[in-house]
């Protein structure tokens, strides 16, 4: 199938090289929108215990934000450049990283949290569908769950960035749409750079 180009327009370009040009002035920040990287620096507290799936520049950041943090990742070369990232930084004792290449033992990892634990969640790398349904019920009341690209699987009629889904489509497949059933009624922000969308749900 060949590759679709249609969505490099002038406005296209522009907000990519703004994105590149604000990840040289941040280089430490995590690879989410820059508003949501903003707002995630308003809103966790130090006394908090976070969750990522998909790991990288993320996992440093949240390690200093958080009180504790537990990263699963699938890809054992990455995991073994963030590791030695942790360590440089003083990290490695606030963080529990996992490796997991399976990819449904990845995703199982939600499981191994108690319900109502977490404080904090991104959903970030592979099987982000299961991912995001199996941290809803370890959310505590008040928590944050963060989906990184989200305009891929869920659907917005605003976004302006590339195959973002649309409200007719719904989710991205039954999972996804089961989300959105199970979220209904969760304040939501959702934040786009034009290039691609992170939204923060609000447990209530």
């Amino acid at each position: 199938m060949p590759r679709s180009f249609s969505h490099i327009t002038p406005r296209y370009v522009f907000d990519r090289l703004g994105v590149i040009l604000h990840e040289k002035i941040y280089p430490a920040n995590p690879w989410l929108t820059a508003k949501s990287v903003e707002l995630l620096t308003q809103l966790l507290k130090p006394s908090d215990v976070g969750v990522e799936f998909g790991s990288g520049r993320s996992t440093v950041w949240f390690a200093k934000h958080l009180r504790h943090l537990t990263s699963v990742e699938d890809n054992q070369i990455w995991y073994g450049k963030v590791k030695s990232l942790l360590r440089s930084n003083d990290l490695a004792d606030k963080v529990d990283y996992r490796l997991l290449e399976d990819e449904a033992a990845y995703a199982q990892q939600a499981e191994s949290f108690s319900n109502e634990s977490i404080d904090f969640c991104l959903v970030d790398g592979i099987a982000r569908d299961k991912c995001a349904l199996g941290m809803l019920p370890k959310l505590k009341p008040g928590a944050i769950l963060v989906i990184d690209n989200v305009n891929l699987y869920l659907p917005n009629d605003n976004s302006k960035s590339p195959n973002t889904r649309r409200k007719n489509e719904g989710g991205a497949n039954d999972l996804w749409n089961t989300f959105l059933v199970n979220t209904q009624g969760w304040r939501q922000i959702w934040t786009s750079n034009g290039v691609t969308d992170t939204c923060i749900f609000f447990k209530p």
